[in-house]
């Protein structure tokens, strides 16, 4: 009977039913399920980036003239090795320590990374030949990569003991002979700066070069005694990424004093 008094009164009241209808018609409809191809982006739209992508894309190349902490931060050369692991002689470059890992101190990094781009420009300017060293699994690449980019040499297999300190029987079957003179002993040459992508790897390389009295540029990490070497940057040495970061830069400087070596020789001879 109730029914029957609802549906009496609704019929009596047919405005009141119009206005339902448009409630209803322009309600917003129910959410559909959605395809499993509108799950996926589009391939235009854009994907979030590692923070190293993004800003090595937005500052361009990294080259000496345009190094920040930034840039350093991005390619994780702030990060040493574990505290069970600590040199002591590291102590003023290490930030602090996080989860067991010691920080760098990237303000350091920076500056010693600018003079060693120094050295290295000066060296090629005044005519020295720079000897580029790589050997650890993942170095070879970005080692001969920098040694084209600067007309220097590089070793980027295994570091053969006797090199400096026995030049002439190591190297002296690989050396050219003398145009002038075939018979005679073939000369083999010493580099004027070494630079040291993983010297932890490589203490014979430093010995040697010690007793030759050539200074050595080495990525020293806080697992390593930044005293053994001449020209030490306290870095990350195990980021490959970092790795090839100082690699170009040094070498980029070098091909700098390549370039006004070529140019102060090319006006001297114009003069005469």
């Amino acid at each position: 009977m109730a029914s029957r008094s609802l549906l009496r009164r609704i019929a009596q009241q047919p405005s009141q039913v119009a206005a339902c209808t448009r409630v209803f018609s322009t309600a917003r409809p129910l959410r559909q399920e959605a395809a499993p191809s509108d799950l996926v982006p589009p391939p235009t739209s854009e994907v979030k980036k590692p923070i190293w992508r993004s800003v090595a894309e937005s500052a361009g190349p990294v080259t000496p003239y345009n190094l920040s902490i930034g840039r350093l931060l991005a390619a994780g050369l702030h990060l040493g090795h574990s505290t069970a692991l600590w040199e002591p002689a590291t102590l003023p470059f290490i930030f602090g320590t996080r989860q067991g890992i010691s920080i760098i101190n990237l303000e350091h990094t920076l500056v010693y990374l600018r003079r060693a781009c120094n050295v290295a420009r000066e060296v090629a300017y005044r005519g020295g030949s720079i000897l580029f060293v790589g050997t650890r699994p993942g170095f070879q690449d970005l080692t001969i990569d920098a040694a084209r980019r600067c007309e220097g040499y590089h070793v980027s297999s295994k570091w053969i003991p006797g090199t400096l300190t026995n030049a002439q029987q190591v190297l002296g079957r690989h050396a050219p002979p003398d145009p002038e003179n075939p018979g005679r002993i073939p000369k083999t040459f010493k580099p004027d700066l070494i630079v040291l992508l993983n010297p932890l790897e490589n203490r014979i390389a430093i010995s040697e070069a010690q007793l030759n009295m050539i200074p050595v540029i080495a990525i020293t990490d806080t697992d390593y005694d930044p005293r053994l070497v001449t020209y030490p940057i306290p870095a990350n040495d195990d980021s490959i990424r970092g790795v090839e970061l100082i690699a170009k830069v040094i070498s980029t400087a070098a091909n700098d004093g390549v370039l006004r070596r070529k140019q102060l020789l090319d006006k001297r001879s114009r003069q005469h």
